[in-house]
């Protein structure tokens, strides 16, 4: 998983290195990416649901909210917003790609992505800024800037609903994570008590601390249960701890996914 101000050096090296043929075709990332804000409707307990209409040209693809080694993780920024106290993405179920020994995780076709907004008073004035990665033959960086002003009420939108329905499911299953030091960090073995997800499932560990980077998982199915053994690395080699009730895990398979909040030890 790379940051976005890595990525910009990565995506720089990318272009250098890709024929000046396929570096021409694109001049600008508005030509394989729109962003469009959907402004949906204001639910009885006072929070809204709005959405991001995400088109990608074809054969390109973008990322969900934890990337995958070979991808680039998403970055938003809503502090420009006026009346509203907060916006949280719901993120649907993505596709896991696998390049080689390597993984990313997202999307390579147009898609919603919903936003549960907490406003103040009256209509909110949405203000994002959206740092992502979109990759083909090659990857650029976008940096897409987006505003809407969220009516008081709205009507309800079956696409961004639909959206928000094909998200991984949360389930109260038993969960057990075991940690063992190694340099600069811990090797952890998740043991998940999960219905398989489909064929080629995938486990994402996902921190509470976002200076902790995880490694690509190593699967293995046994019956009901599945286990999955990554790296957890500080950035800088800081020394850090992991609180288990805070990890989050989503299993990803080929006929949906589902995400289980905290393991024992």
């Amino acid at each position: 998983m790379l940051t976005f101000f890595r990525f910009l050096l990565l995506a720089a090296a990318l272009t250098l290195m890709t024929p000046f043929g396929a570096r021409a075709q694109v001049s600008d990332v508005s030509q394989v990416i729109s962003v469009e804000v959907m402004p949906g409707w204001r639910r009885t307990d006072g929070s809204h649901v709005a959405g991001l209409r995400i088109r990608l040209k074809p054969g390109w693809k973008t990322y969900w909210r934890t990337a995958g080694s070979a991808g680039i993780s998403p970055q938003m920024d809503w502090r420009g917003s006026r009346n509203v106290r907060s916006v949280t993405p719901a993120w649907p179920t993505p596709t896991v790609f696998r390049q080689g020994n390597a993984l990313s995780i997202g999307y390579d076709s147009d898609f919603v992505l919903p936003l549960v907004v907490q406003p103040g008073a009256g209509a909110a004035d949405l203000r994002g800024r959206l740092d992502i990665g979109v990759c083909a033959d090659i990857c650029l960086p976008a940096r897409v800037q987006v505003s809407a002003v969220l009516p008081p009420a709205g009507a309800t939108d079956t696409a961004i609903s639909a959206a928000l329905s094909d998200r991984p499911r949360q389930v109260a299953a038993r969960a057990r994570c075991f940690l063992r030091p190694i340099d600069h960090g811990f090797a952890i073995t998740g043991q998940i008590e999960v219905p398989a997800q489909g064929r080629n499932e995938t486990v994402v560990f996902e921190m509470a601390n976002p200076n902790v980077w995880v490694t690509d998982s190593a699967v293995t199915r046994r019956g009901g249960r599945i286990d999955a053994t990554a790296q957890l690395l500080a950035s800088g080699n800081r020394a850090f701890t992991v609180d288990r009730s805070r990890i989050r895990m989503t299993v990803i398979g080929s006929r949906g996914a589902v995400e289980v909040r905290g393991c024992t030890g």
